[in-house]
Protein backbone atom coordinates (compact mmCIF):
# COMPACT_ATOMS: atom_id res chain seq x y z
CA UNK A 1 0.00 0.00 0.00
CA UNK A 2 1.32 3.44 -0.96
CA UNK A 3 2.36 5.82 1.78
CA UNK A 4 -0.31 8.41 2.56
CA UNK A 5 0.81 12.00 2.24
CA UNK A 6 0.11 14.37 5.12
CA UNK A 7 -1.70 17.63 4.45
CA UNK A 8 -0.11 19.26 7.50
CA UNK A 9 3.42 18.18 6.55
CA UNK A 10 2.86 19.38 2.98
CA UNK A 11 1.98 22.85 4.25
CA UNK A 12 5.03 22.87 6.51
CA UNK A 13 7.32 21.98 3.59
CA UNK A 14 5.53 24.56 1.41
CA UNK A 15 6.07 27.29 4.00
CA UNK A 16 9.79 26.56 4.56
CA UNK A 17 11.06 25.16 1.26
CA UNK A 18 8.17 25.94 -1.06
CA UNK A 19 10.18 28.24 -3.33
CA UNK A 20 12.35 25.22 -4.19
CA UNK A 21 9.30 23.06 -4.95
CA UNK A 22 10.10 20.47 -2.30
CA UNK A 23 6.43 20.10 -1.31
CA UNK A 24 5.67 19.02 -4.87
CA UNK A 25 8.58 16.58 -4.74
CA UNK A 26 7.08 15.17 -1.53
CA UNK A 27 3.73 14.69 -3.31
CA UNK A 28 5.34 13.02 -6.33
CA UNK A 29 4.68 15.99 -8.64
CA UNK A 30 8.24 16.07 -9.98
CA UNK A 31 7.59 18.25 -13.05
CA UNK A 32 5.93 20.90 -10.92
CA UNK A 33 8.76 20.67 -8.37
CA UNK A 34 11.33 21.28 -11.11
CA UNK A 35 9.39 24.21 -12.58
CA UNK A 36 9.07 25.82 -9.14
CA UNK A 37 12.80 25.40 -8.44
CA UNK A 38 14.02 26.59 -11.84
CA UNK A 39 11.75 29.67 -12.00
CA UNK A 40 12.21 30.84 -8.41
CA UNK A 41 9.01 29.63 -6.80
CA UNK A 42 6.86 29.21 -9.88
CA UNK A 43 7.79 32.41 -11.78
CA UNK A 44 9.03 34.57 -8.90
CA UNK A 45 6.69 33.20 -6.24
CA UNK A 46 3.39 33.35 -8.15
CA UNK A 47 3.01 29.57 -8.20
CA UNK A 48 4.15 29.27 -4.59
CA UNK A 49 1.44 31.71 -3.49
CA UNK A 50 -1.25 29.93 -5.53
CA UNK A 51 -0.34 26.63 -3.83
CA UNK A 52 -1.72 28.08 -0.60
CA UNK A 53 -5.26 27.02 -1.57
CA UNK A 54 -4.35 24.31 -4.11
CA UNK A 55 -2.40 22.03 -1.78
CA UNK A 56 -5.45 20.11 -0.40
CA UNK A 57 -6.34 19.00 -3.93
CA UNK A 58 -2.73 18.02 -4.64
CA UNK A 59 -2.64 15.91 -1.47
CA UNK A 60 -5.90 14.17 -2.39
CA UNK A 61 -4.48 13.44 -5.83
CA UNK A 62 -1.29 11.98 -4.33
CA UNK A 63 -3.32 9.82 -1.93
CA UNK A 64 -5.74 8.65 -4.65
CA UNK A 65 -8.71 9.74 -2.58
CA UNK A 66 -11.87 8.05 -3.78
CA UNK A 67 -13.82 11.21 -4.51
CA UNK A 68 -10.89 12.60 -6.53
CA UNK A 69 -10.51 9.44 -8.62
CA UNK A 70 -14.26 9.20 -9.26
CA UNK A 71 -14.40 12.83 -10.36
CA UNK A 72 -11.48 12.29 -12.72
CA UNK A 73 -13.19 9.24 -14.27
CA UNK A 74 -16.35 11.28 -14.73
CA UNK A 75 -14.44 14.02 -16.57
CA UNK A 76 -12.72 11.50 -18.82
CA UNK A 77 -16.06 9.89 -19.65
CA UNK A 78 -17.73 13.20 -20.45
CA UNK A 79 -15.00 14.56 -22.70
CA UNK A 80 -11.84 13.26 -24.29
CA UNK A 81 -9.64 16.22 -23.49
CA UNK A 82 -9.36 18.42 -20.37
CA UNK A 83 -11.27 21.68 -20.29
CA UNK A 84 -9.39 24.90 -20.98
CA UNK A 85 -7.74 26.48 -17.94
CA UNK A 86 -6.79 30.15 -18.05
CA UNK A 87 -4.36 29.63 -15.16
CA UNK A 88 -2.54 26.74 -16.84
CA UNK A 89 -2.42 28.61 -20.16
CA UNK A 90 -0.96 31.69 -18.46
CA UNK A 91 1.52 29.48 -16.63
CA UNK A 92 2.65 27.92 -19.92
CA UNK A 93 3.23 31.37 -21.38
CA UNK A 94 5.11 32.69 -18.34
CA UNK A 95 7.35 29.65 -17.87
CA UNK A 96 7.96 29.40 -21.62
CA UNK A 97 8.88 33.08 -21.67
CA UNK A 98 11.15 32.63 -18.63
CA UNK A 99 13.03 29.69 -20.20
CA UNK A 100 13.29 31.51 -23.52
CA UNK A 101 14.82 34.56 -21.88
CA UNK A 102 17.17 32.37 -19.82
CA UNK A 103 18.39 30.64 -22.97
CA UNK A 104 18.84 33.98 -24.72
CA UNK A 105 20.88 35.33 -21.82
CA UNK A 106 23.08 32.23 -21.90
CA UNK A 107 24.00 32.78 -25.57
CA UNK A 108 26.99 35.05 -26.30
CA UNK A 109 25.99 38.47 -27.60
CA UNK A 110 27.97 38.04 -30.80
CA UNK A 111 26.24 34.77 -31.74
CA UNK A 112 24.17 35.07 -34.91
CA UNK A 113 22.19 31.88 -35.62
CA UNK A 114 22.10 30.30 -32.13
CA UNK A 115 19.21 32.44 -30.76
CA UNK A 116 16.94 31.41 -33.65
CA UNK A 117 17.61 27.76 -32.85
CA UNK A 118 17.80 27.61 -29.07
CA UNK A 119 15.36 30.28 -27.84
CA UNK A 120 12.29 28.60 -29.44
CA UNK A 121 13.51 25.30 -28.00
CA UNK A 122 13.68 26.81 -24.50
CA UNK A 123 10.18 28.30 -24.88
CA UNK A 124 8.79 24.95 -26.04
CA UNK A 125 10.29 23.15 -23.03
CA UNK A 126 8.63 25.60 -20.63
CA UNK A 127 5.23 25.29 -22.33
CA UNK A 128 5.51 21.50 -22.43
CA UNK A 129 6.47 21.14 -18.75
CA UNK A 130 3.57 23.23 -17.46
CA UNK A 131 1.20 21.44 -19.81
CA UNK A 132 2.24 18.09 -18.31
CA UNK A 133 1.77 19.06 -14.66
CA UNK A 134 -0.75 16.99 -12.73
CA UNK A 135 -3.37 14.92 -14.55
CA UNK A 136 -2.93 16.48 -18.00
CA UNK A 137 -0.45 15.68 -20.71
CA UNK A 138 0.53 16.63 -24.25
CA UNK A 139 3.29 15.88 -26.77
CA UNK A 140 6.41 18.00 -26.98
CA UNK A 141 6.27 18.27 -30.77
CA UNK A 142 3.30 20.65 -30.76
CA UNK A 143 4.79 23.51 -28.69
CA UNK A 144 8.10 22.94 -30.47
CA UNK A 145 6.52 23.37 -33.91
CA UNK A 146 4.52 26.37 -32.68
CA UNK A 147 7.64 28.00 -31.24
CA UNK A 148 9.65 27.71 -34.44
CA UNK A 149 6.77 28.84 -36.67
CA UNK A 150 6.22 31.91 -34.48
CA UNK A 151 9.93 32.68 -34.30
CA UNK A 152 10.43 32.44 -38.06
CA UNK A 153 7.29 34.44 -38.89
CA UNK A 154 7.94 37.23 -36.39
CA UNK A 155 11.60 37.50 -37.40
CA UNK A 156 10.58 37.77 -41.05
CA UNK A 157 7.88 40.38 -40.37
CA UNK A 158 9.85 42.60 -37.98
CA UNK A 159 13.38 42.04 -39.27
CA UNK A 160 14.57 41.52 -35.71
CA UNK A 161 14.67 38.77 -33.11
CA UNK A 162 11.20 37.56 -32.17
CA UNK A 163 9.98 38.38 -28.67
CA UNK A 164 9.97 35.34 -26.39
CA UNK A 165 6.51 36.18 -25.01
CA UNK A 166 4.90 36.11 -28.49
CA UNK A 167 6.67 32.85 -29.25
CA UNK A 168 5.41 31.41 -25.95
CA UNK A 169 1.85 32.53 -26.77
CA UNK A 170 1.82 30.69 -30.11
CA UNK A 171 3.49 27.61 -28.58
CA UNK A 172 0.84 27.48 -25.83
CA UNK A 173 -1.95 27.76 -28.43
CA UNK A 174 -0.49 24.88 -30.43
CA UNK A 175 -0.31 22.80 -27.26
CA UNK A 176 -3.96 23.45 -26.29
CA UNK A 177 -5.43 21.55 -29.22
CA UNK A 178 -3.60 18.32 -28.46
CA UNK A 179 -4.12 17.66 -24.75
CA UNK A 180 -5.24 14.52 -22.97
CA UNK A 181 -5.98 13.33 -19.49
CA UNK A 182 -3.07 11.63 -17.81
CA UNK A 183 -3.59 8.34 -16.08
CA UNK A 184 -1.50 7.91 -12.95
CA UNK A 185 1.71 6.23 -14.10
CA UNK A 186 3.72 3.65 -12.27
CA UNK A 187 5.82 5.38 -9.66
CA UNK A 188 9.53 5.55 -10.32
CA UNK A 189 12.05 4.88 -7.59
CA UNK A 190 13.25 7.89 -5.65
CA UNK A 191 16.77 7.51 -7.08
CA UNK A 192 15.38 7.47 -10.63
CA UNK A 193 13.32 10.58 -9.92
CA UNK A 194 16.37 12.37 -8.53
CA UNK A 195 18.36 11.45 -11.64
CA UNK A 196 15.85 13.20 -13.90
CA UNK A 197 15.67 16.21 -11.61
CA UNK A 198 19.46 16.38 -11.37
CA UNK A 199 19.76 16.33 -15.16
CA UNK A 200 17.28 19.18 -15.48
CA UNK A 201 19.03 21.08 -12.70
CA UNK A 202 22.37 20.63 -14.43
CA UNK A 203 20.98 22.11 -17.65
CA UNK A 204 19.48 25.14 -15.85
CA UNK A 205 22.67 25.76 -13.85
CA UNK A 206 24.70 25.46 -17.06
CA UNK A 207 22.53 28.13 -18.67
CA UNK A 208 23.02 30.50 -15.73
CA UNK A 209 26.75 29.74 -15.75
CA UNK A 210 26.93 30.47 -19.47
CA UNK A 211 25.11 33.76 -18.93
CA UNK A 212 27.55 34.82 -16.22
CA UNK A 213 30.58 33.75 -18.23
CA UNK A 214 29.68 35.30 -21.57
CA UNK A 215 27.59 38.34 -20.69
CA UNK A 216 28.07 39.38 -17.04
CA UNK A 217 30.41 42.30 -16.27
CA UNK A 218 32.34 43.53 -13.26
CA UNK A 219 33.17 47.15 -12.53
CA UNK A 220 36.66 48.15 -11.40
CA UNK A 221 37.51 50.85 -8.88
CA UNK A 222 38.09 53.22 -11.84
CA UNK A 223 34.54 52.68 -13.13
CA UNK A 224 35.74 50.56 -16.06
CA UNK A 225 33.58 47.56 -17.01
CA UNK A 226 35.30 44.25 -17.68
CA UNK A 227 33.70 41.08 -19.03
CA UNK A 228 33.41 38.46 -16.31
CA UNK A 229 35.08 35.83 -18.51
CA UNK A 230 38.10 38.13 -18.94
CA UNK A 231 38.18 38.81 -15.20
CA UNK A 232 38.09 35.05 -14.52
CA UNK A 233 40.93 34.41 -16.97
CA UNK A 234 42.98 37.19 -15.39
CA UNK A 235 42.27 35.80 -11.92
CA UNK A 236 43.77 32.43 -12.85
CA UNK A 237 46.93 34.27 -13.92
CA UNK A 238 47.01 36.53 -10.86
CA UNK A 239 49.67 36.24 -8.11
CA UNK A 240 46.96 35.40 -5.57
CA UNK A 241 45.79 32.32 -7.49
CA UNK A 242 49.28 31.22 -8.47
CA UNK A 243 50.42 31.42 -4.84
CA UNK A 244 47.28 29.60 -3.68
CA UNK A 245 47.81 26.84 -6.25
CA UNK A 246 51.49 26.53 -5.32
CA UNK A 247 50.64 26.15 -1.61
CA UNK A 248 48.07 23.43 -2.16
CA UNK A 249 50.23 21.61 -4.67
CA UNK A 250 53.03 21.65 -2.11
CA UNK A 251 50.67 20.24 0.52
CA UNK A 252 49.64 17.47 -1.86
CA UNK A 253 53.23 16.53 -2.66
CA UNK A 254 54.14 16.61 1.04
CA UNK A 255 51.22 14.31 1.83
CA UNK A 256 52.22 11.84 -0.85
CA UNK A 257 55.82 11.87 0.28
CA UNK A 258 55.46 11.72 4.07
CA UNK A 259 51.90 10.43 4.50
CA UNK A 260 48.64 12.17 5.27
CA UNK A 261 48.69 11.95 9.07
CA UNK A 262 49.86 15.54 9.49
CA UNK A 263 47.99 16.94 6.49
CA UNK A 264 45.50 18.89 8.63
CA UNK A 265 48.29 20.54 10.65
CA UNK A 266 50.13 21.47 7.46
CA UNK A 267 46.91 22.79 5.93
CA UNK A 268 46.24 25.03 8.94
CA UNK A 269 49.83 26.23 8.84
CA UNK A 270 49.48 27.09 5.14
CA UNK A 271 46.43 29.23 5.94
CA UNK A 272 48.71 31.38 8.11
CA UNK A 273 46.15 31.89 10.92
CA UNK A 274 48.59 33.94 13.05
CA UNK A 275 49.73 36.08 10.12
CA UNK A 276 53.36 34.96 10.51
CA UNK A 277 54.09 34.40 6.82
CA UNK A 278 52.45 37.66 5.87
CA UNK A 279 54.48 39.48 8.53
CA UNK A 280 57.74 38.09 7.11
CA UNK A 281 56.60 39.19 3.64
CA UNK A 282 55.84 42.74 4.81
CA UNK A 283 59.27 43.05 6.44
CA UNK A 284 61.00 41.40 3.49
CA UNK A 285 62.53 38.60 5.56
CA UNK A 286 62.69 34.82 5.38
CA UNK A 287 61.27 32.56 8.08
CA UNK A 288 64.73 31.72 9.45
CA UNK A 289 65.41 35.37 10.42
CA UNK A 290 66.57 35.93 14.00
CA UNK A 291 64.99 38.33 16.47
CA UNK A 292 67.87 40.77 15.98
CA UNK A 293 67.43 40.72 12.21
CA UNK A 294 63.69 41.31 12.61
CA UNK A 295 64.34 44.25 14.93
CA UNK A 296 66.91 45.84 12.61
CA UNK A 297 64.66 45.45 9.59
CA UNK A 298 61.70 46.91 11.47
CA UNK A 299 63.64 50.01 12.54
CA UNK A 300 64.88 50.58 9.00
CA UNK A 301 61.41 50.32 7.45
CA UNK A 302 59.78 52.33 10.25
CA UNK A 303 62.16 55.22 9.62
CA UNK A 304 61.61 54.98 5.86
CA UNK A 305 57.80 54.99 6.09
CA UNK A 306 57.27 57.29 9.06
CA UNK A 307 54.48 59.76 8.16
CA UNK A 308 56.61 62.75 9.18
CA UNK A 309 59.19 61.80 6.55
CA UNK A 310 56.57 61.34 3.80
CA UNK A 311 54.58 64.55 3.71
CA UNK A 312 53.78 64.13 0.00
CA UNK A 313 51.97 60.80 0.51
CA UNK A 314 51.16 60.93 4.20
CA UNK A 315 48.06 58.67 4.04
CA UNK A 316 49.89 55.89 2.22
CA UNK A 317 52.88 56.22 4.55
CA UNK A 318 50.63 56.07 7.64
CA UNK A 319 48.99 52.86 6.38
CA UNK A 320 52.36 51.32 5.51
CA UNK A 321 53.87 52.36 8.85
CA UNK A 322 51.03 50.71 10.80
CA UNK A 323 51.34 47.57 8.68
CA UNK A 324 55.07 47.35 9.43
CA UNK A 325 54.48 47.95 13.14
CA UNK A 326 51.82 45.21 13.28
CA UNK A 327 54.09 42.75 11.44
CA UNK A 328 56.90 43.41 13.91
CA UNK A 329 54.60 42.91 16.90
CA UNK A 330 53.31 39.59 15.47
CA UNK A 331 56.79 38.20 14.86
CA UNK A 332 58.13 39.41 18.20
CA UNK A 333 55.25 37.78 20.05
CA UNK A 334 55.69 34.49 18.18
CA UNK A 335 59.46 34.47 18.75
CA UNK A 336 58.98 35.17 22.47
CA UNK A 337 56.40 32.39 22.83
CA UNK A 338 58.61 29.87 21.06
CA UNK A 339 61.66 30.82 23.12
CA UNK A 340 59.64 30.43 26.31
CA UNK A 341 58.30 27.07 25.20
CA UNK A 342 61.78 25.82 24.29
CA UNK A 343 63.11 26.94 27.70
CA UNK A 344 60.36 25.01 29.51
CA UNK A 345 61.02 21.95 27.37
CA UNK A 346 64.75 21.97 28.20
CA UNK A 347 63.96 22.52 31.88
CA UNK A 348 61.54 19.59 31.96
CA UNK A 349 64.08 17.40 30.18
CA UNK A 350 66.84 18.30 32.64
CA UNK A 351 64.60 17.59 35.63
CA UNK A 352 63.58 14.25 34.17
CA UNK A 353 67.22 13.40 33.43
CA UNK A 354 68.35 14.24 37.00
CA UNK A 355 65.49 12.21 38.48
CA UNK A 356 66.50 9.11 36.55
CA UNK A 357 70.13 9.57 37.61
Amino acid sequence: MATQRSLFLTYVIWLIWGWFGLHHLYLGRDIQAFVWWSTLGGVFGLGWFRDLWRIPEYVDDANDERYFVEELKRKIKLRKEPSFSVTRFAGQMLVGYFYGILVRLAIPEDATWLPALLVPLGVAVGVYLVGNVGRERGDFKYPLVGSFIANIALTYLTGDEAGAMYVALVAAIFFQNHRQFKEKSHKKTFCKRLQYLALGGLIVCSLWGSFLYFNAQVTTEDGETVKLRDAVNHFFNSPVWLEFKEVFWGLYEEGQKNGWDNFYDEFVKALDPRGEKNAYRILGLTEDATQDEIKRRYKKLAVKWHPDRNSNNKDEAQEKFMEIQEAYEILSKIKTMRASRNTRTRSDFNEHDHTEF
